[in-house]
């Protein structure tokens, strides 16, 4: 087995992706990043590994990562299929993508890493929402369907496991992620660092009080 990645990120790209690596490495974590394709801007820390969640060989793949790597600490679950059309104008192909990359992506990575997780001695998984993940636009019957599974998904895991020792957290990122807001007093984009930190924190609680869900927006941002 090579060095542990205590820190998995699927769906790993420069924005909030690179910001989580950031965080948990600057606490000596290893971070393992796995993504379809190899990610726009170089990875400052830890491994990249391209995954595609929808291939037919990504259970096996997943195991041999899992025999590599060890299980996960924490595995951040950050797919985004996004589709914005009139309802009349969605195509099936559209619908269908996202649900299987954000709902049917999810279910496979979870029930690949939950038991070694709990044969592990616990751990922390966390998904990716968005507002879409409580109610649905006029223009977004695709993303939204497929973020309300995924939230569904989360809610029935952490039922079956958290009393395993596993933190099953679902996050709902109310706005767009953008850069840094340092200088300014409000941004109208969620910023990658701060949403890292706080998937830092969600980590760390201990099990007499963990959330299972919270939402993060810019001061800003209309709700």
């Amino acid at each position: 087995m090579t060095a542990p990645a205590q820190l998995w990120i699927v769906g790993y790209g420069p924005g909030l992706g690179a910001a989580l690596a950031a965080r948990f490495a600057r606490e000596h974590w290893g971070v393992l990043a796995l993504s379809r394709r190899a990610p726009v801007a170089v990875l400052a820390v830890g491994t990249h590994t391209t995954l595609d969640v929808l291939a037919a060989d990504a259970p096996a793949r997943l195991a041999r990562l899992i025999a590599e790597h060890g299980a996960p600490r924490v595995l951040v679950y950050d797919v985004g299929v996004f589709k914005r059309a009139p309802f009349v104008a969605l195509g099936e192909n559209d619908f269908r993508a996202c649900w299987e990359g954000m709902a049917l992506g999810a279910f496979r990575v979870a029930q690949a890493v939950l038991p070694a997780m709990v044969q592990a001695g616990g751990g922390t998984l966390i998904f990716s929402g968005a507002t879409a993940s409580l109610r649905g636009g006029a223009e977004f019957a695709a993303f939204a369907s497929a973020k309300f599974a995924l939230r569904g998904l989360a809610q029935a895991l952490a039922r079956a496991y958290q009393p395993q020792g596993v933190h099953v957290a679902h996050a709902i990122l109310d706005g767009v992620i953008g850069g840094s807001a340092r200088g300014a007093a409000y941004t109208a984009r969620l910023d990658p660092a701060a949403i890292a930190e706080s998937y830092w924190q969600l980590a760390q609680q201990p099990p007499g009080a963990w959330t299972h869900e919270l939402d993060l927006r810019g001061a800003d941002e209309p709700f």
